[in-house]
């Protein structure tokens, strides 16, 4: 299915950050009216970024602000992936604070 395809595409990616791939995930997300590949593309994209700390900041700022909301929820996946194990403070506190918004 194209959700599943969606995970496993950011699974053999795993914290690779690839610029094109993320670039080509988040622009088909975009575009497509398919609900289940946006899911998975969304997932996806989060496992790109899994390790990257601070590298994954902007992505994760581009993504909060998108008009979907599947992207934005990427956005909170991608903060936990890319923060994953760290108990990094500023992290909780950006998912504490969309969590009670």
């Amino acid at each position: 299915t194209g959700e599943a395809a969606g995970i496993a595409m950011g699974l053999v990616m795993l914290g690779s950050k690839s610029a094109s791939a993320i670039e080509d995930m988040v622009a088909y997300a975009q575009e497509t009216q398919h609900e289940k590949i946006l899911r998975g593309l969304a997932v996806g994209i989060a496992f790109t970024m899994y390790g990257r700390l601070e590298e994954a900041d902007t992505l994760i700022e581009s993504l909060c602000r998108d008009k979907d909301p599947i992207l934005r929820r990427s956005g909170m996946y991608t903060i936990a992936m890319a923060y994953c194990g760290t108990g990094n403070n500023k992290a909780i506190r950006r998912l504490l604070h969309i969590a009670v918004s």
